[in-house]
């Protein structure tokens, strides 16, 4: 069925139709900051995780390249379970069946 064309568009189904599809994670950015209170040591890096309207912060010590490889990790495995909806923290699955004892 074809739509007459001074009907209009409706915009609600084509905010769902772009909801549906996952924006995924990606390392906004790494930066220095001063040690977190009560840390020790010079090496702590922020990092923020970016996906659309969604944010994540973290603090790390570590090298600026430990930190970028740490985040690069959180944001594969974020997009792997918004994709998949699995988790690899809480796998999902059959639980063997219990041993009986005689």
């Amino acid at each position: 069925m074809t739509r007459p064309m001074n009907e209009p568009v409706k915009t609600d189904a084509i905010a769902d139709t772009r909801a549906a599809v996952p924006r995924p994670f990606k390392v906004a950015c790494v930066e220095k900051i001063d040690a977190p209170d009560g840390s020790e040591g010079q090496d702590w890096y922020r990092y923020v995780l970016e996906s659309g309207r969604s944010t994540v912060t973290g603090q790390r010590r570590g090298s600026r390249k430990d930190v970028l490889a740490y985040a690069t990790q959180c944001t594969e495995q974020m997009n792997a379970r918004g994709l998949t909806g699995q988790s690899i923290w809480s796998p999902r699955g059959r639980k063997p069946a219990a041993a009986s004892t005689p």
